[in-house]
């Protein structure tokens, strides 16, 4: 759609973190200055987690995924669209980032199936409605997205959301496709930073065990949004100061990109 949208998947201590928080949302600040179009996609694990655990309902994983019975979809809502959602909103705001919160069930926004029956209610994005997303951006807004779905019977479902930030930017045809993470990008066994992976080579690290857990969903959103017409996916280290404006704007090799 346009050359200068960007899809940035925000989690890990870049968003938890005070600090880091407050560097990201000044740093996105800058480059909304800069003509560029931007969709936050956000996580909340441990916010999610935590509330489980006040619940006492037990947290359980297959593949990087939650494994989300009826009783823990509502906790995920409300921790996601709730909590997590206008925690972000609120900081960006600060920051004179002109941000708005939705979730994927707003608008028809994001559609999904569900993925796996072992899974619960996890959903696989089926369709990505970007009218919502045009109408924010004509209106000057950052739209910050909680990653829940609506299911076939309109009920919300669990989608992860690297996966979630993938759809998006395949159907935005993003310029930029950025997963911000809690480590330097994709490691090789001696546990080196790849600056770059095909699909080829994502498929022998799977295979070998050397991609997986949670980093699985992160290159198969990366593949996917390359698929559906993204133009670049990367892989990023949210921790290290203003990684994403050092990539966007200073063309720093950083992380590790992930190609066709």
């Amino acid at each position: 759609m346009n050359q200068e949208t960007v899809v940035i998947k925000y989690g890990g201590h870049a968003m938890s973190d005070v600090v880091l928080a407050a560097a990201f949302a000044a740093d996105l600040a800058n480059l909304v200055t800069r003509g560029m179009r931007f969709v936050i996609v956000h996580g909340g694990g441990p916010q999610i987690t935590a509330l489980l655990e006040r619940l006492n309902i037990e947290s359980r994983f297959v593949d990087g995924l939650r494994v989300t019975d009826a009783a823990a979809m509502q906790a995920v809502e409300m921790a996601l669209c709730g909590e997590v959602n206008k925690a972000v909103v609120s900081a960006f705001l600060l920051r004179r980032v002109c941000a708005v919160g939705i979730s994927g069930r707003d608008g028809g926004f994001l559609k999904a199936d569900i993925k796996n029956p072992a899974l619960g209610l996890v959903g696989e994005v089926r369709s990505v409605d970007v009218a919502l997303l045009e109408c924010l951006f004509n209106g000057g807004f950052v739209p910050v997205v909680a990653p829940v779905a609506s299911g076939p019977d309109g009920g919300p479902l669990n989608i992860n959301a690297d996966t979630a930030a993938g759809a998006i930017a395949g159907a935005l045809h993003a310029a930029y496709f950025v997963l911000i993470s809690d480590v330097p990008g994709v490691l090789n066994a001696d546990k080196k930073l790849m600056p770059e992976l095909d699909a080829a080579a994502v498929g022998c690290l799977k295979e070998a065990g050397i991609i997986s857990g949670g980093m699985i969903p992160k290159v198969e959103a990366c593949l996917n949004a390359l698929a559906a017409g993204c133009q670049r996916a990367l892989i990023l280290d949210g921790r290290a100061p203003s990684s994403l404006r050092r990539y966007l704007l200073d063309g720093e090799a950083l992380g590790t990109a992930v190609t066709e």
